[in-house]
């Protein structure tokens, strides 16, 4: 465990999630942001519970999209991956979606609309604000890896330590949406709601609307599933090496070299 490094991963969780190195090794990630939000609530003045409620949410709601996979081996052309950089966290800091924040009387969600409320900072909710303290301190050990990679041979240790401390935050970030309560029977209504038909409906139209422009450039969608899309960029873009190709001036190597950057090029550019 020394060796690879694992006894200051646990430390960088304990020190992230507020627990101890016993609960770092031996529990899942659900319980660790269940005790970073219990952090933040506390530092609101709110008080929380980890006790099961009596009258949990048995509603079905929907699950997250996925495009029908289109059958066939696709070898004519590169598929590529388009991914959402931490896609439930970011449409929960944008929407403000926490519970606290739930307005479970529609006269008094249809009152906001017509004195045109907006969200204001002063008014963020407990989830946004754990995840933007989160996303300020990754991108920081970002920043400090970056400048350390130049010396990496004399910070060869740091340097990994930076690394384990930014995939902790970046865990916390992805694991947030799952872990609004690591138990579904334990999710009461709003909970609930938040998790399944608010952040879960945003993820499936912004998907969706995604989709819709990729189309709209000339992309087709092979599959998609939850925040990610494979796609085939359009025939055009690789008419001027095909035809090298098909009278023999590259070779087949640098054909698909030439297919795969032009891919990644154009996936950079959406």
């Amino acid at each position: 465990m020394v060796k690879r490094n694992a006894i200051n991963e646990y430390r960088e969780v304990a020190s992230v999630a507020f627990i101890s190195l016993y609960d770092s090794h031996y529990f899942a990630v659900g319980i660790k942001v269940r005790n970073l939000l219990n952090a933040g609530a506390w530092q609101e003045g709110i008080l929380t519970s980890t006790i099961p409620c009596e009258q949990t949410e048995t509603g079905k709601y929907p699950e997250a999209y996925v495009f029908p996979p289109v059958k066939g081996l696709k070898n004519r052309q590169p598929v590529t991956g388009l991914n959402f950089a931490s896609l439930y966290p970011s449409l929960i800091m944008t929407y403000n979606l926490s519970p606290d924040k739930i307005i479970l009387s529609r006269e008094r969600a249809e009152s906001l609309k017509e004195s045109e409320h907006e969200n204001q900072a002063e008014m963020k909710g407990l989830y946004p604000k754990v995840l933007v303290e989160l996303l300020i301190r990754h991108n920081s050990l970002k920043s400090r890896l970056a400048s350390l990679k130049n010396k990496k041979e004399e910070l060869e240790k740091e340097i990994s330590l930076a690394e384990a401390r930014g995939e902790d935050f970046t865990d916390a970030l992805k694991s947030e949406y799952f872990s609004v309560s690591f138990n579904v029977t334990c999710l009461d209504a709003k909970q609930l709601a938040l998790k399944q038909a608010g952040v879960t409906s945003a993820g499936q139209r912004n998907i969706k609307l995604i989709a819709d422009l990729v189309r709209s450039k000339g992309f087709s969608v092979k599959y998609g599933n939850t925040d990610s899309l494979y796609l085939i960029c359009p025939e055009e873009y690789f008419w001027k090496y095909d035809e090298k190709y098909i009278s023999e001036k590259i070779s087949k190597k640098k054909y698909w070299e030439k297919m795969v950057g032009i891919s990644m090029e154009a996936m950079s550019e959406l």
